[in-house]
């Protein structure tokens, strides 16, 4: 009698162990990296053509403008402004191209996300 039952068990353990997720359950990986949504936008546009995490290239890198300025909701919503309709004067005389296309919110995204880098160095 005591056979039959580990054997049902160890089917029953089996069977939950290889069965595939359902299709509202994501599967979990291991080691897997998940990038903020700031992140993401910035890669989907073109800010790296400009802008570089630590160097200055035609414009300021993000870690030196993220020196610059805090992290409040104001400065967040001055900045996104700036992404979206461009602007010149602050870093030199190179002017930032408008980003027209960019809701508030997705340069909202992007800015908060810059404004995290204060804290790599120079």
């Amino acid at each position: 009698m005591r056979l039959p039952v580990i054997t049902l068990l160890f089917f029953v353990v089996l069977q939950a162990c290889t069965s595939k997720p359902s299709a509202t359950e994501k599967p979990v990986e291991e080691n897997v990296i998940v990038k903020p949504k700031g992140l993401l936008l910035i890669e989907t546009n073109d800010c790296q053509t400009c802008h570089h995490v630590k160097n200055t290239l035609v414009g300021p890198s993000l870690s030196a403008i993220a020196a610059k300025y805090d992290e409040s909701e104001e400065v967040v919503t001055t900045l996104a402004a700036k992404v979206i309709k461009g602007g010149t004067g602050v870093w030199g005389d190179m002017p930032m191209n408008a980003h027209p296309a960019l809701s508030e919110e997705e340069a909202q995204e992007m800015v908060r996300y810059i404004l995290t880098l204060e804290t790599l160095p120079q």
